[in-house]
Parts: C-alpha cells; sequence; structure tokens
C-alpha cells in the first residue's frame, strides 16, 4: 500500500564482482594506447605549429587531469612538471589568444620540454592508477570546473580517435 505515494523504483542490480574488479584493476595496455594516442597527437600537432584549439584544450586537460592525480596522492611527486606544463599551457594559450581567435603560435623550447615532460609522466601516472580512480579523478575535475565557471565539453571516442589521425 502506497497510502498516495509513488512506489519505489527498483534500482539496476549489477554484479558486484564485476563492479568491484573495474573499480580496482589497472588499464591494459590497449586501454593506456586509447588515451595516450590522442594526447600524444595533439601534443605532436601543438609541437609542428598546426593544432587546433580543440587539440591544445585537449592537451590542457590533460594536464588539468595530472595535476588531480598528484593532488589525489596515488601517484605523488611529480608536481614540478605538472606545474611547469600547466604555466606553459597558460603561455601558449596567452599568445595564440592575443588576436582573439586561435592563431597556433610557435613554442619556445622550455614549452615544448616542459609539455613533453608531462606528458610522459602522466602516462607513468596513468599505469599506476586503476579505472575507479582514474573515473572518480577525471569527474571531480570536470565537476570542479564546471563548479567554477568554466566549460567542460565532452569528445566523443571517434572525435578524439580523428585527432589522433
Amino acid at each position: 500500500m502506497t497510502h498516495g505515494r509513488k512506489p519505489r523504483q527498483r534500482r539496476e542490480m549489477r554484479d558486484p564482482f564485476r563492479t568491484a574488479l573495474m573499480r580496482a584493476t589497472k588499464h591494459t595496455a590497449a586501454e593506456l594506447a586509447s588515451i595516450m594516442g590522442p594526447m600524444r597527437a595533439c601534443l605532436k600537432a601543438t609541437r609542428e605549429g598546426v593544432a587546433t584549439q580543440q587539440q591544445f584544450e585537449v592537451l590542457q586537460s590533460s594536464m588539468v587531469i595530472a595535476e588531480a592525480i598528484e593532488h589525489s596522492g596515488i601517484v605523488r611527486g611529480l608536481a614540478g612538471h605538472i606545474s611547469s606544463a600547466l604555466q606553459a599551457c597558460t603561455a601558449i594559450e596567452a599568445r595564440a589568444l592575443t588576436s582573439g581567435a586561435w592563431v597556433q603560435t610557435a613554442l619556445h623550447f622550455y614549452e615544448l620540454d616542459a609539455l613533453t615532460t608531462a606528458v610522459d609522466m602522466h602516462e607513468y601516472q596513468l599505469q599506476q592508477l586503476s579505472a575507479g580512480e582514474l573515473h572518480r579523478i577525471v569527474a571531480q575535475t570536470m565537476a570542479r570546473t564546471a563548479s567554477s565557471g568554466g566549460t567542460v565539453v565532452r569528445i566523443s571516442k571517434t572525435d578524439l580517435a580523428a585527432m589522433a589521425a
């Protein structure tokens, strides 16, 4: 008897072992390649001076996620590399948007070095994280960005694959 209330909806039952396994396992080599491939392609386009604004934002977002992984305490000791890459991203973005529209700019050596090193360090971070930890950190970073007034753009895997090609 509901006494005028709507009946409670049943929750979807998930296999607890599969859920625990998903959250506790590390990424396979193929999964790491699918994450790092587009990121390395965006770095390559930025390095060559042909990156679009979206490709640069993928690279910059990866550095923000790397910083969030560092702050989570799971993988520590990379803060200097990541912060220098984020500073390089800020400088590149400021130069590229001086006219109001995105115009790819040449990179200084220290910016290129900082970005390349940080992408390599981010790959190391991803090797140490479980899938559940990465999912949680990405969700928190997206929520923090949205709540601070930033925009969160979701890019499909096909669009990321097109960027990598």
